[in-house]
């Protein structure tokens, strides 16, 4: 449930915590996004079905395996064995998650997220999810919830296409 909502000129800011992620982060509402939808799309956030449990944690295990890969000296400073995705998952923090104005019927949800191993990278990490799909993990972008899916499946820097 979002909690310490406030509203001003653009919509709503408040505060989440995520179960995955044993954390609190803010929540930035859309201004033409309800209350009621935003509380929707938080509790689809901390409900998910195991089946996209199983799917962002690959898709985050291969996100850090290659960056791990392509930065060997990170290994160096990982607090989490690299082959567990259970503590994989305590080394993500996440910044903020942005619920846009509905399109359609669905639920969908932007989430951005600080992690032990993106040092190197730029930007945050990005989770998007639509209606309990996966649809994106990897670094920031454009993207939003409700784009067409060709966008994602043609994204070469989506993770979840590397499952």
């Amino acid at each position: 449930m979002i909690t310490d909502i406030k509203k001003d000129g653009f919509g709503m800011e408040g505060k989440l915590y995520i179960d995955v992620f044993d954390s609190e982060c803010n929540v930035i509402i859309d201004g033409e996004a309800s209350l009621e939808y935003a509380q929707k799309c938080a509790g689809m956030l901390n409900s998910l079905s195991s089946g996209a449990l199983k799917t962002l944690e690959k898709a985050l295990r291969i996100y850090c395996l290659t960056c791990v890969n392509e930065h060997r000296h990170l290994l160096d400073t990982l607090t989490f064995d690299v082959r567990t995705v259970k503590s994989m998952l305590e080394c993500i923090y996440p910044q903020t998650l942005y619920i846009d104005a509905p399109e359609g019927y669905g639920k969908g949800i932007r989430l951005e997220c600080e992690c032990d191993w993106e040092e190197e990278c730029e930007g945050l990490m990005t989770i998007i999810i639509r209606d309990d799909e996966i649809l994106y993990v990897g670094q920031s972008n454009d993207l939003s919830p409700f784009d067409e899916l060709e966008y994602f499946h043609d994204d070469e820097n989506n993770f979840i296409n590397k499952i």
